[in-house]
């Protein structure tokens, strides 16, 4: 997946990451779905951020607790 910053998002491309969207952590190997996301700033948004620099993650399959992961780290899962 190619991703490009500083501009406007290309024509009907969706927003990275969405919430719901199944990702892969790559700083940590887990997987899971995004739940919320934040910004630099510290706000929290349940649907769309524009410019989000970390993810709310639920594991998935597992009793394990959810974490904040970076968006630098995230990749499309298989």
């Amino acid at each position: 997946m190619t991703t490009t910053t500083g501009g406007p998002e290309p024509f009907g491309a969706s927003p990275w990451p969405a919430i719901g969207l199944r990702i892969l952590d790559a700083g940590t190997g887990r997987a899971g779905a995004v739940l919320l996301l934040r910004d630099a700033a510290g706000k929290v948004y349940t649907e769309g951020a524009g410019r989000p620099a970390r993810a709310l993650l639920r594991p998935e399959g597992r009793r394990e607790p959810r974490w904040w992961a970076e968006v630098g780290d995230l990749r499309g899962a298989p």
